[in-house]
């Protein structure tokens, strides 16, 4: 049998002892470390989006008069640039997945309803008329005692994009970014954005004056349609820090147009119109673009609360009081102007999950 000494033993005894005394060293000085070690990154794969929208439209119409009184026929009482539009109401939804080796997809649907403006005058004397005189006698819109412009839009758009991900791994002590070092940064990343966006802007305008004692007006209304189909590409950004975030895009799409415009005259005198209904096709290049800049209070893991501020920009389009045809032609009404824009601004409030 082997032979220990005394001697031997207690040198076992006594490495036993310091292995045991540091590893509790090394426990005690693992429990010291500052919390690089600690993860609190959230790189989640998959995202929807509901805001409900409350934007307001420019008026970017060709600014020229719409009615004017007789008695002083240059100088007009309603213009097209007196149509300032109320507030309207939508709603934004958008689903995404980064998929693997994060290259994912995303589609989305804006819709923006009851976008309105209203421009009324009165005259004590019946002077009121269409802008042109002769126009005005032929078509009834003349001698009225009240005279009323209004114009109404609405915007349906749609789109369906790649997106290429790029995640900055989150909170790291190490880092050069400054943000990525405070505790509670739970990451951020940029997407980049490309894909196909499709966009219909409907604008409808009515000029209703009573002529004379009428209890019906003399109409003319023009309804204008504008389809826009575009290549887009953008980014977006996003950083997380617990339970807030804050998040921004920006989107631009070069945008191949389909415009239409149809009118109709109303003569509340006459059982003959003036001028038969007209309408007319173009096709022309626009753009479309979109930016957000939202703030998120994260309730927990997957669902938050989003508020921010959006700008919208449609080109080329037919804004419909820019298709008003006051020359006295029977022949008119066939043109179309299709150089029109809108720009549209406003809040967002919604909810966000991701998972």
């Amino acid at each position: 049998m082997p032979h220990c000494s005394p001697l031997s033993s207690a040198r076992l005894r006594w490495a036993s002892t310091l292995g045991v005394a540091l590893a509790a060293l090394v426990a005690a000085w693992c429990d010291r470390l500052p919390a690089a070690e600690q993860s609190y990154a959230q790189d989640e794969r998959s995202y929807a989006v509901f805001d409900a929208l409350f934007l307001q439209r420019n008026n970017a119409t060709v600014d020229r008069p719409v009615v004017v009184d007789s008695t002083a026929p240059n100088v007009a009482v309603i213009s097209t640039g007196d149509l300032q539009s109320t507030i309207g109401t939508g709603a934004r939804l958008l689903y995404g997945n980064y998929g693997e080796d994060d290259i994912g997809w995303e589609v989305g649907y804006l819709g923006v309803y009851g976008m309105s403006a209203t421009r009324e005058a009165t005259s004590a004397g019946g002077s009121l008329e269409a802008s042109d005189q002769v126009f005005a006698a032929q078509t009834g819109l003349n001698n009225g005692f009240s005279a009323r412009v209004t114009d109404s839009s609405s915007i349906n758009s749609i789109e369906l994009n790649m997106v290429f991900h790029d995640y900055d791994g989150g909170y790291n002590r190490r880092s050069g970014r400054p943000w990525q070092r405070c505790e509670g940064y739970d990451g951020g990343h940029v997407d980049w954005i490309g894909g196909f966006r499709w966009a219909n802007l409907q604008d409808e305008a009515v000029l209703a004056i009573p002529p004379g004692s009428s209890p019906q007006p003399s109409t003319y209304s023009v309804n204008a349609t504008s389809n826009l189909f575009a290549a887009q590409v953008g980014t977006r950004g996003r950083m997380a820090f617990e339970r807030w975030a804050v998040e921004g895009w920006m989107k631009i799409g070069v945008a191949g147009t389909t415009l239409s415009q149809s009118q109709t005259l109303y003569d509340a005198l006459s059982t003959t119109p003036f001028r038969q209904p007209q309408s007319s096709d173009a096709v022309g290049m626009g753009m479309i673009a979109d930016m957000n800049l939202s703030a998120i209070y994260r309730f927990n893991d997957v669902w938050g609360l989003r508020v921010g501020y959006n700008l919208i920009w449609l080109t080329g389009v037919a804004l419909a009081p820019d298709q008003w045809d006051f020359t006295p032609s029977q022949a008119g009404g066939t043109g179309l102007n299709g150089t029109g824009s809108m720009f549209l601004s406003g809040a967002n409030l919604g909810l966000e999950a991701r998972w």
